[in-house]
This record gives structure tokens, sequence and C-alpha cells, in this order.
């Protein structure tokens, strides 16, 4: 009797904390809301030179219908989501079994189906959210291409002129041969690196393509602004880690790997006749899930501290990159006034647009850069 009454506590202690964590979900996640400050900056005000690639009879593919397609066709998510039903339909038939009246093998059945059910469900949420931040990136990547593409060709430009200005030179023996050759040598590898580039693009389009249903040889404008938001933490970063790796969802399955590990040796112990092995066996598992728990708070607590020093240098280059920009603007700008005066050539003011272009098209992909380690940072299964 009582053993029973010890099981039934049992029982009881173990679903309670189950159903917790299966009310909390993914929902403490947004605790980083809380305790990130963030002051976005969506304003693009510091390009002039470089144009952001626009398709003529486009079709607009957005963020969201394009997310929406991903989450439909994933076979990983629907797996995750058959698993889930089974499990659902499996903890069903349990609580059943035990309405009536139940031996402690049933009870701890239950518990582990139980525990199957909980993990099941945050796996399904997990593997939903990996599968819209894997559209993203690839989404991303596309946007970053094309407009690499587009500065690539406004190089390939001013390599043109500088080759018919070492054409001519050589004509009137100002360099010879082996100068001119160098130079076209260059201007090949400029056109070379073009085509490589377009390859590139269509390469993640197919991946995107893959991902989404879409058909591969559409024409597709992909609009994705960027926004920049500065870092803030209203905690010191320690709790900020301690905090995330407490609520992160592949921690929680962990913690319920434990606690099912324990409630199954404590039955060990209690209803197994005397058998040493039986219960070193049931304590080895608890002690094995016990290492991988441990080995996985250490593992997300470092990876967290990384996507953070990420962050900040990155902040760090931004700002630079923001300063160097203006010092470009500032040199294109005296070229301009020195070429209206005949001091200086056309080639030295294409050359000055050129690279305060490269500057902005380098300060874009950092600003995309950091919305996707932001996001890992904030919701810590992404990483």
């Amino acid at each position: 009797m009582k053993k029973s009454i010890a099981a039934f506590l049992l029982i009881a202690a173990v679903t309670a904390n189950s159903a917790d964590v299966f009310a909390e979900d993914l929902t403490e996640q947004s605790i980083a809301s809380e305790d990130i400050a963030q002051e976005a900056d969506t304003a693009l005000d510091f390009l002039t030179i470089l144009q952001i690639p626009k398709k003529e009879n486009a079709i607009k593919l957005t963020l969201e219908e394009a997310t929406q397609k991903a989450l439909s066709r994933s076979t990983a998510l629907k797996t995750s989501n058959m698993d889930l039903k089974i499990s659902a339909e499996k903890l069903e038939d349990e609580e059943n079994s035990i309405a009536g009246g139940h031996t402690f093998e049933q009870l701890l059945a239950y518990i582990k189906q139980n525990a199957s059910y909980t993990t099941s469900k945050l796996s399904q949420q997990v593997t939903e959210e990996a599968v819209k931040f894997s559209l993203k990136q690839v989404y991303i990547e596309i946007i970053n291409k094309e407009r690499e593409i587009a500065l690539t060709k406004m190089s390939l430009q001013l390599d043109e002129k500088e080759l018919l200005i070492a054409r001519t030179k050589q004509k009137l023996g100002l360099i010879s041969e082996q100068e001119l050759q160098n130079q076209e040598l260059s201007y090949q590898k400029a056109l070379a690196s073009v085509e490589q580039e377009e390859i590139a693009v269509q390469n993640a389009y197919r991946s995107l393509a893959e991902l989404i249903g879409m058909d591969v040889d559409e024409n597709y404008q992909l609009t994705l602004e960027p926004v920049y938001e500065p870092l803030t933490l209203s905690v010191t970063l320690d709790t900020y880690i301690t905090s995330k790796i407490n609520t992160d969802p592949n921690i929680k399955q962990q913690q319920i790997n434990l606690d099912t590990a324990t409630s199954e040796a404590k039955f060990t112990h209690a209803s197994v006749p005397e058998s040493a092995t039986a219960d070193q066996e049931a304590d080895n598992s608890v002690a094995k899930a016990e290492l991988t728990l441990s080995d996985q708070k250490s593992s997300l607590r470092t990876q967290l501290q990384n996507c953070y020093d990420s962050i900040v240098q990155l902040e760090s280059s931004y700002n630079n990159n923001l300063t160097e920009l203006e010092n470009l603007k500032k040199q294109l700008t005296i070229s301009q006034k020195q070429y209206e005066l005949e001091q200086c050539t056309e080639l030295e003011v294409l050359q000055a647009k050129q690279s305060v272009a490269q500057k902005e098209s380098e300060i874009i992909g950092q600003m995309y850069e950091h919305m996707l380690l932001l996001e890992q940072f904030e919701y810590s299964y992404l990483l």
C-alpha cells in the first residue's frame, strides 16, 4: 500500500513538472524582448552611389510568403508533426490504461510516454523555427549576392575604362606590352568574377526553390529591407545567458530525459526484487542523463557567449565602416571638384565612386548579418 501511495505521489510530481514545461513551451524565449533593449534603424540614408538591384517584370516574393511556402513543404516539419500526433495518441492510450487501476510498470510506461509527448511538442516547435530561420538565411544570401553582382558590374565598367586607357598608353609607348597584358588579364579576371557570382546566385535560387517548391526559372524579386538594432542588455550578460539556458527547449528536453530516468530508477529501487544489476543500470542511466544535460548547458553557454562576442565585434566594425564611408564620400566630393577644375581625371572620380559603393555594400551586408545574429542570440535554439 505504501509503495502504491509513493508511486501516486511520484507520478503526480512528474506529470505536473511535464505539464509546466509544456505550458512554458518556447514562449519563455520572449524574455529576450525584456532583457534586450533595441532601437531599430531601418533607413538606408547612407546610400549615395550604390544602386539596389531592381528587376524588370519580376514576381515579388516577400520573406513572409516564402516562409509560409517553406513551412508547408518542409519534410522535417511534416515528420515532426506526425511524431507528435503519434505520441499524443500513445499518451491517450497510456492514460486509459491506468484509469481503472494500474501496476508499477503501467505507471512507469505512462510517465515515459508523458515525457515523450512533451519532448515531441518541444521538438516540433524547434523544427518549425529552424525551418523559418534556414529560409531567412537563404533569402538574405540571395539578396546579398545580387547586390554584389551589381557592384561587380559597376567595377567592371571601371576596369573597361582602365583597359582602354592602357591600350592607348601602349600605342603611345607610355607603357610596355607586358603592362598592357597585365591589364588585359585583370579585366578577364573581372569578367570571370561576374560569371562566378551569377552562378552562385543561380545555386542560391535553387536552394530556395528546393525549400519552397518554386520554379527556379521564374524571375523573382526578393524584398527585405535591412534593419540595424544595436544590442543593449538590460541585465548582465551572465544573467541573460543563464536565463536562455533555463528556457532553451533543447535543454528542457534533456531535463525531461533526466527526470524520466530518475523516475525509472526510483521505480526500480522500489519495485524490482533485490537486484544489484538492475539498480546499477538504473543509476547509470541517471548519471548519463546528468552528464548529457551538463554538457549541453555548457555547450549552449559557450555558443551564446560566442554569439554575443560576434555581435559586439560586428557592431564595432559597422560603426567604423560608417565613419570610413563618410571619409570616402568627402574624398569623392573633393575628386569631383578637382575634376571640374581639371586637376584630376574622370577615372579618378569613378574610382572614388567605386570605393564609396563598395563600402556601402559592405555596410548593408553587415546589417543583414547583424539581423541574423540577433535572432540567434534571442532564440538560442537557432544556434
